[in-house]
């Protein structure tokens, strides 16, 4: 049972993941079978993979079902088919690349004892060398923002691919100060931010690569790369019997090429330093508890398996994790406490940290309301809020299916590819039907409907109405990434989104508009409303409880992951089960808009 690069990512957390685990130490030295191996990646790729999709969307990431996910995994294969057959017009030789990983060149090697073993997505070997071509399903965005506000760290060589400005040989200074670049650079080795994750991997990967290749005497220098979506590429919107064709568009491919040799060159000590960490806990396999960290990364979709268990320390409602930018930690003083700290020293409930260490005032507010086990409200802002709202209202709401290829003209990779609205029309303050007064638009299936969706919605909302949503980051990107995509609906959808008012400006604030309305600083940034079994969360999901009957508990389709998992199984689907699954999807979209209409007459009686 050889530890593949996954498993070593995940046993290096904590020795209490390596006993948990059920690791058997007379297997270490047995090969994995490719199937096993196969299982692992592939459950990895889709985690990373949702990561990506949801990173910017508004919407939870919550556990689900792994059936569902599997419908992403062909477009996680479609990006490794893609950077293996780009890879050709930037790297000469020959090159061995499959989607499966039964035709992918392989590498193993023994290392105090512990084989390790890994599949490499792209391998090319020229008279002089061999390139080690890893494919992530993520995009440029990541290392091209690493820099300061003019120019980025990484920079295209001639050849095309990206590279560190140190490995172009280019003078730092004329691109942004030197310690700019080293702050930035340093982000490429935290494993726990998003380009440093990646980096970690394909550093693991090298470990077991190198050490592959001095058992066998391999004298060929070996160059590592990360082949990424192009997050400049804009599809063009050319197919072929059926298929999207990502020709080149303005001299830009789908994939991109960087060459992270010399970044993980200067990983190498601290891979094998965590190597003989991993032994260390092999040999010892103890499952005591241990210290809850940032290995664990609790809140992202890599988090680890085993969260569920270790975080059973903390109480399931209000916990020290439910006040606001606790990630920031607690103040005393001069002294700095860590969230994580405090927890392993046993302060594990809101009501644990002592109100000289609570110096945000909304971490006061959250903490009083929870003693007090009532709502804090501040009654004259929220009367203020819902003054600026006008009537006839429309309440809007999109779903949106960020794929990792663009699907359609006009669209990069990860867009937020609208293929759904839902609207409901609140004609005066108080009076909506759920049914009679609910409009929407869902994409039948996986063509491009968004010019339909586009013009029943403009159809549907006047040009000087306001439109409400919750939380207007997500549709004012939308409608403006519209605009922008079909100019015949410019200035109608500009206008719609000039009328957008965000509710939760109403629940729980927006500075700048409070003190457009007399309001001090700050009371402009405090919240308007708080409620202890919000737990630290706005979301409507959180919220609709409070004001409403209404609910997602029971509904097949009760989350945006869930919605897009749904839209994404169309085109598999039988009819019955087409048809069942559409008028669910249906349901849940419009049960989105209700709850914003039932949330805001909630609010409005509690301060009458």
């Amino acid at each position: 049972m050889a530890i593949t690069k996954t498993k070593f990512i995940n046993y290096v957390r904590c020795p209490r993941y390596v006993a948990l685990d059920d690791l058997k130490k007379e297997k270490l030295d047995s090969m994995i079978s490719i199937e096993e191996y196969k299982k692992e990646e592939e459950l990895e790729q889709i985690t990373e993979l949702l990561g990506n999709m949801f990173d910017d969307s508004g919407n939870d990431l919550i556990d689900v079902r792994n059936e569902h996910l599997e419908t992403m995994m062909p477009y996680y294969n479609k990006v490794e088919i893609l950077a293996g057959e780009l890879a050709p017009k930037y790297f000469k030789g020959s090159f061995k690349f499959s989607k499966s990983t039964y035709n992918q060149e392989s590498f193993d090697a023994v290392v105090d004892n512990i084989r390790y073993l890994c599949y490499v997505d792209i391998y090319n070997e020229s008279e002089n060398e061999i390139n080690i071509i890893e494919v992530k399903a993520t995009t440029t965005k990541k290392y091209l923002d690493l820099g300061s506000k003019e120019h980025s760290i990484f920079q295209k060589g001639k050849d095309g691919i990206y590279y560190l400005l140190e490995d172009l040989n280019l003078n730092i200074e004329n691109y942004m100060p030197l310690k700019v670049y080293e702050r930035e650079r340093a982000k490429l080795f935290n494993k726990y931010t998003g380009p440093g994750h990646y980096i970690y991997d394909i550093a693991v990967q090298r470990f077991i690569i190198e050490n592959d290749m001095k058992e066998h005497h391999e004298k060929k220098s070996v160059k590592y790369y990360l082949a990424v979506l192009n997050s400049n590429y804009v599809f063009d919107g050319k197919y072929e019997n059926g298929e999207a064709i990502y020709d080149e568009v303005n001299g830009e491919d789908i994939i991109s090429y960087i060459d992270v040799t010399s970044i993980t060159s200067d990983m190498v000590d601290k891979i094998y330093l965590d190597s003989k960490k991993i032994k260390g806990y092999i040999d010892d396999l103890n499952g005591s508890r241990v210290p809850l960290g940032e290995y664990c990364e609790y809140k992202k979709t890599v988090k680890c398996k085993f969260c569920p268990l270790c975080f059973d320390v903390l109480p399931e409602k209000h916990s020290i994790l439910c006040y606001i930018d606790n990630h920031h930690g607690f103040k005393k003083g001069k002294v700095k406490y860590n969230t994580f700290d405090l927890i392993n020293n046993g302060k594990v409930s809101m009501l644990d940290i002592s109100d000289d260490m609570l110096n945000r005032e909304k971490n006061k507010i959250q903490k009083y309301s929870v003693i007090n086990n009532k709502p804090y409200i501040n009654e004259q802002k929220i009367k203020d809020g819902i003054k600026q709202i006008t009537y006839p209202l429309y309440h809007l709401d999109f779903e949106t299916f960020p794929c990792p290829l663009p699907r359609y003209k006009g669209e990069r990779p990860y867009t937020q590819s609208v293929f759904q609205f839902s609207l409901h029309i609140e004609r005066e303050p108080g009076v909506c039907d759920k049914e009679k007064d609910h409009f929407g638009y869902l994409a039948p299936d996986h063509d491009d409907h968004r010019l339909d969706l586009i013009r029943y919605m403009c159809e549907l909302i006047p040009d000087d109405k306001m439109v409400l949503v919750y939380n207007d980051s997500f549709e004012k990107t939308r409608l403006k990434e519209l605009a922008y995509i079909f100019p015949e609906y410019r200035e109608k959808l500009l206008k719609i989104r000039d009328n957008v008012f965000d509710l939760m400006n109403v629940v729980k604030t927006k500075s700048s508009l409070y003190e457009e309305l007399g309001y001090s600083k700050e009371e402009a940034k405090m919240f308007n409303y708080y409620h202890p079994d919000m737990d630290g969360s706005f979301s409507i999901k959180k919220v609709l409880p409070l004001f409403s009957d209404l609910t997602y508990k029971g509904m097949e389709v009760g989350n945006g992951v869930e919605a897009m998992v749904t839209y994404a199984s169309f085109p598999k689907l039988l009819p019955l089960d087409y048809k069942h699954k559409y008028q669910k999807l249906v349901e849940y979209c419009q049960q989105d808009t209700y709850a914003m209409f039932a949330v805001l007459k909630g609010l409005r009686n509690s301060v009458k």
